[in-house]
């Protein structure tokens, strides 16, 4: 099926930082200022689906999507019968979204046929369970296998930490149709300096993780550029930076060059200054000027 999810949203990774009342309070903040979707990244803490039911249950109209669930954490089962409960508890308002990094090689698999026979499972698990629930789901995907698998498996693909030549390059890959989220990483508000070092710090990690530096090679980063905390080239081409009218002005190109959503990933501290940047950003204040890729329609 065609998924239509609105053409801007954010990808929210301070939950990790924060305790049970505090993450109500933060989605409420975002609702309240006219965002209509959030995406749950599964990092460094909170575990996927238990997150995505108290972000359902704390907002009354946001979509959530996991963006991503870790495959290699559970097993498809529980994947299923978790995506299955909240589509069904929640109609309209959850996105399944499924990852596997690199590290399945240690079971002896790779990446794309580990995740094939993983949607087989989680297929057959849904058909189980019965009720005519239908369970919308993307793919985190960068390589040409997955991309792949991503237009013929789900409804499309989420990416993130990519270049605008990702962006065509993968809408090139799955046509005209499928759904395609791209995450984007952003600082408000900070000179270029001072945005550089905000990035820099939650860079770090993803330099560490061999599928990410596959990925920016593949566009054309070299060792000099991916060796943590990564070179201004790297930072400048991942993350923008601005005022948040100069922030959507950057999104446009992702939007360019194929992508159906753009997710804004603001970097830095959750404070009083940050709150009010995504209050700036949500369309309420300032409608996206595009026309929805997968509706045809202004969303």
């Amino acid at each position: 099926m065609t998924l239509s999810l609105p053409r801007s949203a954010l990808s929210i990774a301070e939950l990790d930082d924060l305790d049970h009342g505090g993450a109500v309070r933060f989605l409420r903040v975002l609702e309240e200022a006219g965002h209509p979707m959030v995406w749950i990244p599964e990092v460094a803490g909170r575990e996927a689906f238990t997150t995505a039911a108290l972000a359902l249950g704390s907002t009354r109209r946001m979509i959530v999507g996991n963006g991503v669930a870790r495959a290699l954490e559970r097993v498809p089962n529980s994947a299923a019968s978790a995506a299955r409960d909240l589509a069904a508890g929640y109609p309209g308002r959850y996105v399944l979204g499924l990852g596997v990094s690199g590290a399945v090689r240690e079971r002896g698999v790779g990446p794309l046929p580990f995740l094939r026979h993983y949607l087989d499972e989680v297929d057959a698990t849904i058909a189980r369970r019965g009720g005519g629930v239908a369970v919308p789901r993307v793919l985190g995907a960068y390589s040409p296998g997955i991309t792949r698998l991503a237009s013929e498996r789900a409804d499309g693909l989420i990416t993130f930490l990519v270049t605008p030549e990702h962006t065509r390059w993968a809408r090139e890959t799955i046509g005209d149709d499928p759904f395609l989220s791209v995450v984007q990483w952003a600082v408000v508000g900070r000179d270029r300096a001072a945005a550089r070092e905000v990035a820099r710090r939650r860079l770090g990690y993803y330099l560490t993780l061999p599928h990410q530096i596959a990925k920016l090679t593949r566009l054309g980063f070299t060792e000099a550029d991916l060796t943590p905390p990564g070179s201004d080239r790297l930072v400048d081409a991942l993350v923008v930076r601005g005022t948040p009218e100069q922030v959507r002005q950057a999104v446009r190109r992702q939007y360019d060059a194929g992508a159906t959503q753009v997710a804004i990933s603001l970097v830095g501290r959750l404070d009083d200054a940050k709150l009010d940047a995504y209050r700036a950003l949500a369309p309420a204040h300032h409608p996206p000027p595009h026309t929805n890729r997968t509706t045809g329609e202004d969303t």
